[in-house]
């Protein structure tokens, strides 16, 4: 579990978007299925938002991509790696890797 105040800056819309952001990545690394963000705060860009969630990856070492989609105001992020579980006897196999979000925009 992210603790957002590891990552806090000195400014508090954006300590307010890395709260949010830690709470998503959460929830796609315990789930393994991308999840849609809003921006959030609403005074933020959709730019900015996009560079704030791929600044936390790195400092995180997150293997996540993020996907920006300026018409809706949000950004989906997608676990690149994610063991799919089967019943074949092989063991465990991968699953595909992210693909363009409704968009089309792709922001790694």
């Amino acid at each position: 579990m992210l603790a957002a105040e590891d990552f806090f800056s000195w400014d508090a819309r954006e300590n307010k978007a890395i709260a949010h952001l830690c709470a998503a990545l959460d929830d796609v690394l315990r789930t393994g299925k991308p999840a849609h963000v809003e921006c959030f705060p609403e005074s933020l860009t959709n730019r900015e938002f996009v560079a704030i969630a791929v600044d936390l990856c790195k400092r995180t070492g997150m293997n996540v991509a993020v996907l920006g989609n300026q018409t809706a105001n949000m950004l989906t992020l997608v676990p690149l790696l994610a063991v799919v579980p089967r019943r074949a006897a092989r063991g465990k196999t991968f699953g595909s890797l992210a693909g363009a979000g409704a968009s089309g925009d792709i922001f790694i």
